[in-house]
């Protein structure tokens, strides 16, 4: 079984589930809202530069929301329609002007949500300009927060601002004072790679942390609830029904043992060490599948940012995400507990954490043999076996290929085909299917088609006369590159393929010339192999110092190719 919003998302194909696991968590965020007209913003269409693509989670939240309108931005020009409820604007996230005239024109928005450049710097001042326009009672989400440990995206293990992750932990830590920067901030959420701030109501009254729906995974009517600390709490308060409810004093050697227990709620009158100790013992010994609540009692007017508490809470906030900093950071030192606090919740005056596995692969150390992924592609393929769109269908077969193998996707390539797919992302994977098959009439065939839906793309024109070469037909080949490179002169992909074309008809001073003459729009590594190309055709030509220079070049790019990724690598 699956939430709507997890099927949405496989069927049109959005990473938002599959390579990640945030569909689940955005269900229970926004389930509430699904039938009233909500007015959402998505920072980042997705498909990078290209304007025909991307747009998939948009096409998901339309679905999801099906009164609601749905705008997306993104710097990129996108082209795609994708209904009357659902807008795409060109802008940059960080200029001011851009995103006033958005809220104007289209706000004020009941969800935000961040899935942009990912950059932290981007994301800090986004949230400045954005979270005061929200619509009280709004919710603002950052998508892909693990950029905070990237340090090609400005990311630190010290969050050295601007950091997103750092953002909201001190933002967590400030929420029972009385500081500006917190005073319409309600609630702040975090999952596995997401952050949550949720805006004051019109009224202005504070949410009920035990009306949270992470109650909704583990209480129901035979819950089982162990109170702690607070003898005289009244369990008829809570809005989920219970089964039992024990109260102790303290968590002692003769308390109940607390894996016998869905929800322990935790009451301690201070935010120093004992109180730690108590979070601690409690989170140790409970078991997967349960809730800890941690309320500040005794007339406190909340915890300290700077307490203890406060401080065992942002260490576990920040490690959430402790695969991508083991990722990153190796060394450093993960409290074991992380791999089993699935979510945190903070409100004024609470805590809430969520004991269950948070250890879904990450996007970026994908483990397809890992229990939770194996069992997320299952359900894709269990989802698409039915209902599938395009997008889903390639966004499977392209998982699969990239976890598995090209042969394991042959059947969903044939599906696509068989629907009459068009996207740019179908047309790659079948003209690769058919050249790694030999099969050259079959890459040309694909490709001819492809360029009826994207006329003069680099990348089908030069696969176009890859087939053409293996089909011997060089004169066609040699006219298709040539007339590409006379639109645009900088098409990598089409130089690369001209010069193999005039090497194989043996027009060699030409190749070489046209080789030299173009260098400079190959990036480093690219660069390695233009240079053994070239050396290849100057030994060809009789002219072995020539050779000699091309191939020490070749190793000089090399050497400059190997230290750049080496400085990309993490620390």
């Amino acid at each position: 079984m699956s939430d709507p919003l997890t099927r949405l998302a496989i069927v049109y194909g959005t990473d938002k589930f599959g390579y990640h696991d945030y569909t689940p968590n955005y269900h229970k965020l926004f389930a509430h809202l699904r039938d009233s007209p909500v007015r959402m913003m998505e920072i980042g269409v997705g498909g990078y530069g290209d304007s025909d693509r991307g747009g998939q989670s948009l096409e998901v939240w339309r679905d999801y929301f099906p009164q609601g309108e749905i705008t997306g931005i993104d710097i990129q020009k996108k082209v795609m329609d994708l209904g009357p409820r659902v807008r795409i604007l060109q802008g940059s996230q960080v200029d001011e002007a851009f995103l006033r005239t958005v809220e104007a024109e289209r706000g004020p928005f009941d969800i935000i949500l961040d899935d942009g450049s990912h950059r932290n710097e981007h994301v800090v001042e986004s949230f400045r300009i954005l979270f005061p326009t929200l619509k009280a009672g709004g919710i603002y989400a950052v998508e892909d927060v693990q950029t905070s440990f990237f340090p090609r995206f400005g990311g630190s293990i010290t969050l050295d601002a601007p950091n997103s992750v750092g953002l909201f932990a001190r933002l967590m830590r400030s929420l029972d004072g009385d500081h500006p920067e917190v005073a319409d901030i309600v609630a702040i959420e975090r999952f596995h790679n997401i952050v949550v701030a949720h805006k004051r109501s019109a009224g202005g009254q504070e949410p009920d942390m035990f009306a949270s729906p992470i109650f909704e995974a583990v209480a129901g009517p035979s819950a089982k609830v162990l109170v702690v600390g607070d003898t005289g709490f009244d369990a008829g308060c809570l809005p989920f029904a219970t089964g039992s409810v024990a109260h102790v004093a303290t968590l002692t050697a003769g308390a109940p043992a607390l894996d016998g227990f869905d929800v322990v709620i935790l009451s301690v009158s201070g935010d120093g060490a004992e109180a730690v100790a108590a979070i601690e013992t409690a989170l140790a010994g409970m078991r997967d599948d349960s809730v800890l609540a941690v309320r500040c009692t005794g007339g406190l007017s909340g915890f300290g940012a700077e307490g203890a508490v406060m401080d065992y809470a942002a260490r576990r906030f920040v490690e959430v995400d402790h695969r991508e900093i083991a990722v990153n950071f190796p060394t450093y030192d993960c409290a074991p507990i992380a791999k089993s606090i699935y979510a945190i919740e903070r409100f004024r005056g609470g805590l809430i954490f969520r004991k269950a596995a948070n250890d879904y692969p990450s996007n970026v150390a994908f483990d397809p043999d890992h229990p939770g992924a194996a069992r997320a592609l299952a359900l894709m393929e269990a989802v698409l076996d039915g209902e599938a769109k395009e997008g889903g269908l390639v966004t499977y077969a392209d998982m699969i290929i990239r976890l598995r193998s090209r042969e394991s996707a042959s059947a969903l390539i044939e599906r696509l085909t068989a629907i009459g797919a068009t996207s740019r992302r179908y047309f790659l994977m079948a003209i690769a299917q058919a050249k790694g098959a030999r099969d050259h009439e079959e890459a040309l065939r694909i490709s001819e088609k492809a360029l009826e839906h994207f006329p003069n793309d680099p990348q089908f024109v030069t696969w176009l006369a890859d087939a053409l070469v293996g089909l011997h037909d060089l004169d066609r080949a040699e006219r298709e590159l040539r007339s590409l490179l006379e639109i645009d002169p900088r098409a990598r992909t089409a130089v690369a393929g001209l010069t193999r074309v005039l090497s194989i008809k043996g027009a060699l001073e030409e190749a070489a010339t046209l080789t030299r003459k173009t260098m400079s729009l190959f990036p480093a590594a690219g660069r390695v192999a233009r240079f053994r190309f070239l050396a290849s055709l100057l030994r060809r030509m009789n002219d072995p110092e020539g050779a000699e220079a091309a191939m020490a070049a070749a190793l000089e790019w090399e050497e400059k190719a190997a230290s750049k990724a080496a400085a990309a690598k993490p620390a």
